[in-house]
């Protein structure tokens, strides 16, 4: 089972800004909003026509938050190096299992998860004080509405977004300096932690997103999602948008002493050879789901195995049910035979109680028989709950199962 990071695991990863009074030629924050959140190698992959690649190294200030009006939706302003404008991640546009190990039922749960994953990954980060009470308490700042929002992280975001990320390449101690400081020469300075001479050199900012009215885009066959132009994969469907046809090996040409032997035979028109459907691929830069749909096929015996093994990492967030229904088994039979040991004990062992209150032998008899149908009653009810449950939580996993069949047939055939 994969550890689960905590707040102690990144601790050492953030920095707190705190706001200050903006100047008027600052620029407002309006964010970018992204309809979808998947996983590339390095970065994030937001999924916008207009571009939206974002790597890990780049973000330089994360922000969480929520609104007065829906409670139960929460953000993440995410802010990259150089860029005025942020990009804003609603919690339900996050492909979590591209990025967890481990997957919860509560959305929220995998929302803070997928925040330590991404301060995680990076070399430092900024937060402000509501984020780090978010990070260590779970409980989200709220606003009236996006406007007030973007006026305060106005007040953050100018003071950060010259500042750029170094690294001292002897201890790995990350630094932050104004690239407004970095000569086109480049600068040098002395690590605190290690006293190695660090050689800084100007950072390429990221490319900032094409307006509207220049995009070029691609759109996909399949769902008609319009991809960025050069796309080889639909980042909405993740089927392919061109045809991979590896090129055939280059023929090796005839020699001139053979073309001379043979001036008047003529060659017949060979058809061209099918490529093979071993060559490789480049996957370099394709999203995760698509690099899996363009893996080769699995033999059918491969195919069962692999099953098994997803069976066996299926999770059961009932777990407690088995056991309930266990007990709840064992229960029934105490209770069957508690009341017939009760029974037998009322009519053969009780002694008979002095005159006058003697019980008759029907008296015994009836009180016997009643323990014994108490019992078994008590043992019938705990046997029907505990198979009700079983068969819920079996009905359940073989919906699961046969899930995982139809994804791994449906991977087979194409």
């Amino acid at each position: 089972m994969a550890h689960a990071l905590t707040l102690d695991d990144v601790r050492q990863k953030l920095r707190i800004v705190k706001p200050k009074a903006a100047g008027k030629d600052t620029p407002v924050t309006i964010a970018y909003p992204t309809t979808r959140v998947t996983a590339l190698e390095d970065g994030l992959n937001l999924n916008r026509q207009d571009g939206g690649l974002v790597k890990f190294t780049d973000m330089s200030l994360l922000l969480a938050f929520r609104l007065d009006s829906d409670p139960d939706t929460w953000y993440m302003e995410l802010f990259v190096y150089g860029q005025e404008t942020p990009f804003r991640l609603s919690q339900k546009v996050i492909n979590y299992r591209q990025f967890l190990p481990e997957i919860s039922q509560r959305s929220k749960d995998n929302f803070y998860a997928f925040f330590l994953y991404l301060i995680n990954k990076t070399d430092s980060v900024y937060v402000d004080e509501y984020t780090l009470e978010f990070l260590k308490s779970r409980k989200m700042i709220s606003y009236p509405d996006f406007q007030l929002y973007e006026d305060y992280t106005r007040q953050l975001w100018f003071q950060l977004i010259t500042w750029m990320k170094f690294r001292c390449d002897q201890c790995g101690e990350v630094y932050w300096v104004d690239d407004a400081k970095i000569s086109p020469k480049g600068a040098k300075t002395k690590c605190v932690k290690c006293q190695n001479i660090i050689t800084v050199q100007q950072r390429e900012k990221p490319k900032p997103l094409v307006p509207k009215e220049q995009r070029k885009t691609n759109p996909c066959p399949h769902c008609g999602y319009e991809n960025s132009e050069g796309a080889q994969f639909c980042v909405m469907c993740q089927k392919p948008l061109v045809d991979f046809i590896p090129k055939a090996a280059p023929q090796p040409e005839p020699s001139p002493q053979a073309g001379a032997e043979q001036p008047q035979e003529q060659q017949e028109p060979q058809p061209p050879s099918k490529p093979k459907a071993s060559l490789s691929l480049e996957f370099a830069g394709l999203p995760l789901q698509a690099r899996e749909q363009r893996s080769p096929n699995l033999s059918l015996r491969e195919l069962s195995s692999a099953l098994q093994d997803d069976i066996k990492t299926l999770e059961n967030p009932f777990g407690w049910f088995t056991q309930f229904s266990r007990i709840m088994q064992w229960l029934g039979f105490v209770f069957l035979a508690g009341g017939i040991l009760l029974g037998v004990y009322i009519y053969y062992v009780m002694p008979a109680p002095a005159l006058p209150k003697v019980l008759t032998d029907t008296q015994r008899m009836t009180y016997a028989g009643i323990s014994a149908g108490v019992g078994f009653l008590l043992s019938l009810a705990c046997i029907i709950v505990s198979n009700i449950i079983a068969l819920t939580l079996e009905v359940e996993r073989n919906t699961k199962v046969t899930a995982l069949l139809i994804q791994r047939l449906i991977s087979k055939q194409e």
